[in-house]
């Protein structure tokens, strides 16, 4: 019946709705179909329905979400005396422009256009929501050029560029120079090495200096080193921002050249993260002599790491056979537990890897019980009739509300619903390290093995992908495109097809 009253809806046949609707007083999903008579009328519903329906289900994140669709409505009929009475604060950049433009429209204009700053400084461009006000805005005292160049750096900072070469229309002299400049060390820092063109000891020339610096330094962190030392002695940088450009240049010897800092430098390395990537990049590199003595120079509670523990131990396997004991040891330890390192340490020692699982049996009145949830309630009727995007939306947020060990039943009525991705998801919310079932489990297991059988790809290697790349879930659809199991986007897919002759 449900699932009729929602097709008459669509039909626009209103009357049957309505009989329908009345009928379902006492189901779990009637507030479902308010929610969708309300979305198909956004325009023409009154403010009194739609407070109505939203107030008397807090509960329902459709409720949330239908407010802000009408919100959204509101703003782009400017209807600004109702969408200032019944906003609420978001983080919804069109939103929160809509809400600054009722301000506007409804006579409080200074307070609007002093907000409207902070959104403008954002380093990315905006809804086009926001352009009626901006308009405004730029008009102002407000709209300055240091505030234009503030807005710039921010927008190379994020690689912006598009944006910061738009900005660049709004300065004049000298700062549209020292844009220019900042641009084309952004483009290309090689640049810099032309040191006569930045000589300038300003603020903004010691940003793009340092900016450029840093990026020179992962491209060709030979020639940042060599020019580097010009800048420091003719420009005032503060100490955080010479730092910062040392360390990029530290990593960047290290990856580049597999040039670590010699004995005299190393007691200025105090850094944990700089310590922790020139420790990854001697691992990558297997300098072993390197990687033993910048983990050694980690924080203990860094050393402590599962990760650090191993590649120590393997470093020490590798410096010297008189270590042979401590390195059993150590990577003894960690073969009894179960992640990444511990399997690597149990392969090392020629030891199967420890699973640790707990299997978590659970009654039929815990999971009656757990059902009993409204959120969960609706949550499984939304799957029961395909509305998958509800129900996870109902299904999620009824998590928040459940403490660990109700999450876990959560995960194994998923389960027996057959909901596989949900389990998953649901296993890892609750941080159920141990419930292997429930966060790997063993699906489509006939397919993966005619595949394995086929293709002399391992079944466990296809599962792992599939786990990884739909949680199981093998109606899955990315924005991309990308779907099924295996997430193939229907370009790579085709050929794929080909290949194999299907």
């Amino acid at each position: 019946m449900y699932l009729e009253a929602r097709d008459a809806l669509k039909q626009r046949n209103l009357a049957e709705f309505r009989t329908l609707s009345r009928s379902l007083d006492n189901y779990v999903l009637r507030d479902y179909l308010t929610y969708y008579d309300l979305r198909s009328r956004l325009s023409t519903a009154s403010s009194a329905e739609v407070m109505a329906f939203v107030n008397a289900n807090p509960s329902i994140p459709a409720a949330g979400l239908l407010h802000r669709r009408w919100l959204r409505n509101l703003g782009q009929r400017r209807q600004w005396q109702t969408f200032r009475q019944h906003y609420t604060p978001s983080t919804d950049a069109s939103l929160r422009c809509y809400h600054l433009r009722s301000l506007y429209g409804t006579g409080e204009r200074e307070r609007a256009l002093d907000a409207t700053t902070e959104i403008w400084l954002q380093p990315a461009s905006q809804p086009k929501a926001c352009d009626p006000l901006f308009e405004i805005w730029r008009q102002t005292t407000r709209f300055t050029e240091n505030v234009v160049w503030q807005r710039f750096e921010a927008a190379l900072q994020a690689n912006e560029r598009s944006l910061a070469r738009y900005l660049q229309r709004y300065l004049s002299e000298p700062r549209k120079s020292a844009a220019e400049a900042y641009y084309s060390v952004h483009i290309d820092p090689a640049n810099l090495l032309r040191t006569r063109q930045f000589n300038l000891d300003t603020p903004r020339y010691r940003s793009l200096i340092s900016h450029g610096m840093t990026r020179l330094a992962s491209r060709d962190p030979k020639q940042a080193n060599k020019v580097w030392p010009k800048y420091k002695r003719s420009h005032d940088f503060d100490t955080a921002t010479a730092k910062r450009v040392d360390s990029a240049i530290a990593v960047g010897l290290a990856k580049k050249e597999n040039i670590f800092p010699g004995r005299a430098q190393r007691g200025q390395v105090t850094q944990p993260d700089l310590i922790e990537e020139l420790a990854d990049v001697a691992v990558e590199q297997q300098n072993w002599q390197q990687a033993f003595y910048w983990i050694s120079q980690l924080p203990s509670d860094m050393q402590n790491k599962s990760q650090w523990q191993y590649w120590s131990a393997r470093a020490l396997q590798n410096l010297s056979n008189n270590n042979q004991e401590e390195v059993q040891t150590r990577l003894s330890a960690l073969a009894k537990e179960r992640h990444y390192y511990g399997f690597l340490a149990a392969r090392a020692l020629g030891l199967p890897g420890e699973m640790n699982a707990e299997r978590g049996w659970v009654t039929a009145t815990a999971l009656a019980r757990i059902q009993r949830h409204e959120g969960l309630q609706r949550a499984v009727e939304l799957f029961a009739v395909g509305d998958n995007i509800n129900a996870r939306r109902e299904w999620f947020q009824a998590l928040n509300q459940l403490s660990r060990d109700q999450q876990i039943l959560a995960a194994q009525l998923a389960q027996q619903l057959g909901l596989t991705a949900m389990m998953i998801r649901t296993a890892n919310i609750a941080e159920a390290r141990d419930h292997l079932h429930l966060r790997f489990p063993i699906v489509f297991e006939p397919q993966f093995r005619q595949a394995s059988l086929r293709t002399a790809v391992p079944t466990p290697l296809l599962m792992a992908i599939a786990r990884q790349e739909s949680a199981m879930e093998a109606s899955a659809r990315s924005s991309a495109d990308a779907r099924g199991l295996m997430q193939l986007l229907p370009s790579t897919a085709r050929i794929v097809a080909r290949r194999a002759r299907l």
